[in-house]
């Protein structure tokens, strides 16, 4: 199996290069199933219902999320229910939405997503992401061996430890969250593909997606700053990780920028 995931998709940058050139892509990779970080669709933070529809429209199969993933613009949460869209997993119970899920593809094949959240440098008070997404792998793999990790964080040392822990329980661990694509992706001794992070779907002159004049005044203040996203240059941010069928294990991961240009 060939999957797709794709980095942070940012504000409507992120969405145009998705509608304009996502199924392209998955025609021209032969790709079987894509997974796509969503929580920054809505202007840069959150997600909304209407959009989870345009982006699953586009051909994205699961959208999973981060820190940003409770950010409701229209305050209607009830999509969150939805099974192909996740928020991490490690939140308290309570919280509405689910961080892992299990689909069945159009080709008959099943597939298994987890999304978590890292606490270095986030919210410590959130449940361990490694207890809890290892239960969660454990539990997905009484139903299918090809699991792909979200794991959104801001330290590559959190990520790359996670995947160490439960490598050969998972096909991928792969990072989100920087907005930055690391250029560190490799198959693990056991078989678990991995990357720090799959960088960001959206414009490439910004800062991490947002117009550079606000956040530069911010560093130089220290005082408080309203971001606006960057409407400037386009770019895709990906990873394909190739996944035997029968044991789950990944052969290759590779990466994909791509800068876009519409028409």
């Amino acid at each position: 199996m060939k999957i797709l995931f794709i980095g942070d998709i940012f504000a409507d940058i992120g969405r145009r290069v998705l509608a304009e050139r996502l199924s392209p892509l998955v025609k021209e990779q032969e790709i079987d199933c894509c997974i796509a970080n969503g929580e920054n669709a809505a202007g840069g933070r959150g997600l909304t219902g209407n959009l989870a529809k345009k982006i699953r429209k586009y051909g994205v199969q699961v959208i999973t999320g981060g820190n940003h993933s409770f950010t409701i613009p229209d305050n209607d949460v009830s999509f969150m229910d939805e099974p192909h869209v996740l928020r991490p997993l490690n939140y308290p119970p309570g919280n509405i939405g689910h961080g892992s899920t299990f689909i069945t593809l159009e080709n008959g094949m099943s597939i298994g997503v987890v999304n978590l959240q890292g606490r270095t440098f986030h919210n410590e008070q959130l449940d361990c992401p490694f207890r809890t997404g290892k239960l969660a792998i454990e539990e997905l793999r009484e139903k299918t061996r090809i699991i792909i990790v979200d794991f959104h964080a801001e330290t590559t040392s959190e990520k790359l430890a996670f995947a160490a822990y439960i490598d050969g329980l998972a096909s991928a661990v792969i990072g989100t969250h920087t907005h930055v694509q690391t250029a560190d992706e490799r198959i693990l001794r056991g078989g678990t593909a991995f990357i720090s992070d799959a960088g960001m779907t959206g414009p490439e002159e910004s800062i991490i997606g947002m117009n550079a004049e606000p956040v530069i005044r911010h560093f130089l203040l220290q005082t408080h700053t309203r971001f606006e996203p960057s409407s400037q240059g386009a770019m895709l941010n990906a990873v394909i990780v190739d996944v035997d069928d029968a044991s789950g294990k990944a052969h290759a991961i590779s990466r994909i920028f791509e800068r876009i240009s519409f028409s």
